[in-house]
C-alpha cells in the first residue's frame, strides 16, 4: 500500500518518484557511421569483364562454346542399331503391303496363311498352313514385333507367338471384329492374358 500512495503523491505534486526509471534518449552510434557508406552506396558500380571474376557465370560455361561434342561410341551404335531397324521394318512393309493393310487389333479374331515347310521363292515347293486365332496382345519390338494368338483345337488351349516381319507369312485375314467380347463392349485392355484363366470355349476360334 505504501508504494501505491507514494506512485499517486508524485503523479499529484510532480515530484519525480524515485522507484519509477527514467528513459533517456540516446542516439546510437552506428547511425552515424551510416553518413559515410550513403555517399558509396550512390556511385555506380564498375563493370567487371567475365575474365577477372571469380566465379563462373552462365554464357561463359564450357558447354556453352561452340565446339564438337563428344559423342559415346556405345551411345552412337545404340543410335544406329535404331536406325538401321526402323529402316527394315519399314522395307518389310513395303515388300508385304497387303497384310500390313489389315489393321489388326487385340481381341480380333484372324488367320494367317504361312509356309511352314519349303523355301520362300515361288520355285521352291511349299507346305503352307493355316492359322487361326483370337490376339491376346501384341508386342511391338522393332523386327522382333509379334502376334500372340490363342486357339481351341480338338478341346485343347494351343497359344502361339508369331512374328509380324516374318517372311513365312503370306496373308492376314481379320475373320471378326472384337470377337472377344462379341461386340457388346470395348476392348480396353492391351494384352487380354486373363483370359488364359477363363473358360476355353471364349478363344475358340476354329471349329474343329
Amino acid at each position: 500500500m505504501n508504494a501505491w500512495r507514494r506512485l499517486l503523491t508524485s503523479r499529484v505534486t510532480g515530484v519525480p518518484n524515485p522507484f519509477v526509471a527514467t528513459r533517456q534518449s540516446t542516439t546510437p552510434t552506428c547511425l552515424t557511421q551510416t553518413s559515410s557508406f550513403s555517399s558509396q552506396a550512390t556511385q555506380a558500380p564498375t563493370a567487371v569483364s567475365p575474365e577477372d571474376r571469380p566465379f563462373v557465370h552462365h554464357g561463359d560455361r564450357p558447354r556453352y562454346k561452340n565446339y564438337k561434342k563428344f559423342k559415346s561410341p556405345r551411345k552412337r551404335a545404340s543410335k544406329l542399331f535404331d536406325e538401321l531397324n526402323k529402316e527394315a521394318c519399314e522395307k518389310a512393309k513395303a515388300d508385304t503391303p497387303h497384310i500390313w493393310q489389315q489393321d489388326i487389333r487385340v481381341g480380333d479374331s484372324i488367320e494367317l496363311k504361312m509356309v511352314s515347310q519349303g523355301g520362300l521363292k515361288p520355285s521352291d515347293k511349299q507346305e503352307v498352313e493355316k492359322i487361326r486365332g483370337v490376339v491376346l496382345g501384341m508386342v511391338k519390338r522393332g523386327l522382333g514385333s509379334s502376334l500372340i494368338l490363342r486357339d481351341v483345337v480338338y478341346g485343347l488351349p494351343i497359344e502361339r507367338r508369331i512374328p509380324l516381319y516374318s517372311p513365312m507369312i503370306q496373308e492376314a485375314t481379320i475373320l471378326e471384329r472384337n470377337f472377344i467380347f462379341k461386340g457388346r463392349k470395348k476392348v480396353k485392355r492391351a494384352k487380354l492374358y486373363y483370359f488364359r484363366d477363363r473358360n476355353p470355349l471364349l478363344t475358340k476360334v476354329s471349329k474343329y
